[in-house]
């Protein structure tokens, strides 16, 4: 599986591009949990592209009904990097890990390409990340309506079509069970680890769709930039 982008994210590197968006019935969130979006950023291994990312009018993914949903046009070679300071600065203990997810159209499923990632230390210093998780709807592919997939990796139960991948190359990998996501099964092989980094990756040349997108940090963008639906609970979101 190829992953080209960053294992570690400095936040301080980061330069961040906040697209404005349009009012929608979903609250306001504070500056901590707004959406950032940064653009063919060359410190993480892209290539200066002319890429393009931003909210815009169209069918909406199962869930919700604002006819909005998060589009990109990746240049060859670019990327778009999406966080927030709260998913990219809070750390959780493994154990305690929700809501890490998004549907996504199925040419938009590029393995190695788009995807989220889940940086964990598991040696008791949160300073320093020992796993890196890589949470590819690839690998967790479950259809919703035809036009939308989603890929719920704290929250798929049932059987084992869901799977992360640590690290690259990869040393581990850990499914989703009857009773288990695949998140809480990683979780349970690793007490006493914390997340403290997640944020997605979209590298796929051309144009992919989102919608749904919840970071695990208590949010899902469903239309905006700066506001988003809570998550308070798994199956909140």
């Amino acid at each position: 599986m190829t992953k080209r982008l960053m294992a570690v994210l400095g936040v301080t590197a980061l330069a961040m591009l906040i697209f404005a968006a349009a009012a929608s019935a979903e609250p306001k969130v504070n500056s901590n949990q707004r959406l950032r979006v940064q653009i063919d950023p060359n410190q993480s291994g892209c290539a200066t592209a002319d890429s393009t990312a931003g909210w815009v009018t169209g069918q909406d993914a199962p869930g919700d009904s604002n006819s909005r949903l998060f589009q990109t046009d990746v240049g060859s070679g670019g990327c778009v990097v999406l966080f927030s300071n709260a998913s990219f600065n809070w750390h959780i203990a493994v154990g305690n890990q929700r809501n890490l997810s998004l549907d996504l159209t199925p040419a938009s499923i590029a393995l190695g390409l788009n995807y989220m990632v889940a940086e964990v230390s598991t040696d008791g210093n949160n300073s320093t990340t020992e796993d890196t998780l890589f949470l590819d709807p690839a690998n967790c592919d479950h259809n919703v309506n035809g036009t939308w997939h989603r890929a719920d990796f704290t929250g798929y139960i049932g059987d084992a079509s869901c799977t992360i991948v640590v690290n690259s190359p990869e040393t581990a990998t850990y499914s989703s069970s009857a009773t288990r996501s695949a998140f809480a099964n990683y979780a349970a092989a690793h007490p006493g680890a914390f997340v403290i980094h997640r944020y997605v990756v979209i590298a796929k040349s051309g144009v992919s769709r989102f919608d749904r997108i919840a970071l695990g940090v208590g949010k899902m963008y469903i239309s905006a930039n700066t506001r988003a639906q809570s998550c308070p609970t798994e199956a909140s979101c």
